[in-house]
């Protein structure tokens, strides 16, 4: 028989029992919760310019990067870290990324949950814009307090107007396989 792997918030107890098993957590592999879409606009923009004796032409290609990272794509713990007294995973989306520079950094909230709190920059490109889900407007990722002020982090999360706030969390895939197999014992009766 075989049962598909049911996916999980990362929670600190389930990193902990992970630890005791890969303290370098290199076979662990990880997945957001959602859909991420980071635009990022090129910082310059090759133009020209050009004026005739009818008419000025100005030409110019912008070439946006759109980095997609699916709820099924996997990722690697790089580097652990803390950031305001909570512990931050390094996850790199990428096999050429090993380093903190292009990986993207999840921190341990209130909640128990790893949520995304920043998309790496890229060279010649303008800080980026991140979304979840897709890229309508009302998806655009912000900082923002999950809950309450005391909060240590701001993490990156959409804020409806019903005042719910959505983010990017960490899930693992697990597998529980439990068979049940009952002893039998018959009674034998009493004379």
């Amino acid at each position: 028989m075989s049962a598909c792997a049911r996916r999980l918030d990362l929670t600190p107890g389930e990193l902990g029992r992970i630890k005791e098993k890969d303290s370098e957590l290199k076979t662990l592999r990880v997945v957001p919760n959602k859909k991420l879409i980071s635009i990022y606009r090129e910082s310059s923009v090759n133009q020209s310019y050009d004026v005739t004796k009818r008419k000025i032409t100005e030409r110019g290609a912008y070439r946006p990067l759109e980095r997609i990272i699916g709820k099924n794509t996997p990722g690697k713990v790089i580097s652990t870290t803390e950031h305001n007294g909570m512990p931050v995973l390094w996850v790199s989306f990428d096999n050429e990324c090993e380093d903190t520079a292009c990986a993207y950094a999840f921190a341990q909230t209130e909640l128990d949950r790893y949520t995304l709190i920043k998309v790496p920059d890229r060279e010649k490109f303008d800080e980026p814009v991140s979304y979840r889900r897709n890229t309508f407007k009302r998806n655009q990722l912000r900082y923002t307090k999950q809950r309450s002020l005391a909060e240590a982090n701001e993490v990156f999360a959409v804020v409806r107007k019903s005042g719910k706030v959505l983010t990017i969390d960490l899930q693992i895939r697990k597998d529980t396989y439990r068979p049940t197999r009952s002893a039998v014992e018959r009674a034998g009766g009493a004379d």
